[in-house]
């Protein structure tokens, strides 16, 4: 799909499937776009990022009365294979087109595409296309250590790579023109994208914004989602505050993140939920496996507190629950207020691999409670006192 951003500005936009995984490990239920941009100045036509394998513009530049090989140059942000997996048919079509990229994506380039015309580029270096100029800025480790961004000084529009991106298709193209309906899609989506994307990358985000504040945005265009041009300072300000919870403040929220195998564990979760209620505190509940990891990590990442309600399996913490801590624990989320339980019946040991997962995750731990069966009106009630303690220390 092609969209005019303006007279010299073009998005590509490839829509990937709901039923594919993003980076072959996160459900995109309402699909996720994938864009690419064409800046056409007098002299030159620039291609910035490009799309999958299997995929191609062609038919775009078509509607402009182009075609790949009038491409006189490639830039590219990001060298992550839904950006770049197309590249071998591009290549192949126009072996000699320059392309511009950091030091690392040089190097990608050619071990992954076997390209070596690439022009490595200095950090606020520019390129004049023809009365317009590109100007290009390492960001490195947003996500990729090969991340780059790339400003149109004359038109304020920074094309920010996978930043300030989110799962989610939209009709809409620009952040003015969506719908209540895809503005209720966009939330989660965009900090679910920044949970399972970008979340451990937090301190280069906000070493990144630092570094761009100086520049006149008054467009964003992301590698993932929407055009942002009413208000692009509204996805800047959102991605660092995203990126604050790393280290916090966070929301006064709890995230439930239940298993349960036969519904022990599970029973007392209700009474939890009208607890938090009652005390006016918002809680999520997030139920494991039957809910994949990346929403759980969304609602936490978000949270200053947690609770983790999960049986003992075979000794152990239940797996799935145990693959969760162990996402939560990569992405680098650490620092919360957290509360355990679970049943057991013929052993325990489930409360001591969370504990494990505890230290690493630097979690203060308000209580680690293994009950057997259904548990006792004692177990209960220190379960319900070890989460008045979750509020207490969030509110």
């Amino acid at each position: 799909m092609r969209k005019t951003i303006n007279d010299n500005v073009t998005l590509f936009r490839y829509e990937k499937s709901h039923d594919d995984l993003f980076e072959g490990c996160w459900p995109i239920r309402d699909g996720v776009s994938i864009n690419a941009y064409c800046v056409c100045g007098t002299e030159k036509k620039v291609l910035i990022d490009y799309t999958e394998s299997g995929a191609s513009f062609d038919a775009d530049l078509a509607d402009m009365g182009l075609r790949l090989e009038d491409i006189d140059v490639l830039v590219l942000n990001h060298m992550e294979p839904d950006h770049t997996g197309a590249l071998n048919v591009l290549f192949t079509r126009c072996p000699n087109i320059e392309v511009y990229a950091t030091r690392l994506g040089a190097t990608e380039t050619e071990t992954l595409y076997g390209h070596k015309n690439v022009h490595i580029i200095t950090n606020g270096e520019e390129l004049n296309i023809g009365g317009k100029t590109l100007v290009f800025y390492a960001t490195p480790n947003i996500h990729w250590p090969d991340t780059m961004m790339t400003y149109l000084k004359e038109d304020g529009i920074l094309f920010s790579c996978d930043a300030f991106g989110a799962f989610g298709s939209y009709q809409s193209v620009f952040d003015d023109e969506l719908t209540d309906r895809e503005w209720a899609l966009l939330k989660p989506e965009t900090e679910r994208y920044y949970a399972s994307i970008v979340a451990s990358f937090s301190p280069f985000v906000l070493r990144g914004i630092k570094a761009l504040s100086a520049l006149d945005i008054k467009v964003i265009c992301p590698s993932h989602g929407i055009v942002w041009r009413k208000d692009p300072l509204y996805v800047v300000t959102w991605y660092q505050k995203l990126a604050t919870y790393l280290e916090g403040p966070r929301e006064k929220e709890i995230t439930i993140l239940i298993s349960s195998m036969y519904g022990n564990t599970l029973s007392y979760i209700s009474n939890l939920v009208q607890m938090a209620k009652q005390e006016g505190v918002v809680v999520h509940t997030v139920r494991i496996p039957d809910t994949n990891d990346s929403y759980a990590l969304e609602k936490v990442w978000r949270s200053e507190a947690f609770v983790v309600a999960a049986p003992t399996y075979e000794m152990e913490l239940f797996p799935s629950m145990a693959h969760t801590l162990d996402l939560l624990n990569r992405k680098a989320v650490k620092g919360r207020k957290v509360l355990y339980f679970g049943s057991s019946l013929w052993s325990g040991g489930a409360a001591k691999e969370f504990n494990s997962y505890a230290e690493k995750m630097k979690l203060e731990v308000v209580d680690a409670i293994e009950f057997r069966g259904k548990g006792t009106p004692a177990d209960r009630q220190r379960i319900e006192d070890g989460f008045k303690k979750l509020i207490e220390a969030i509110k």
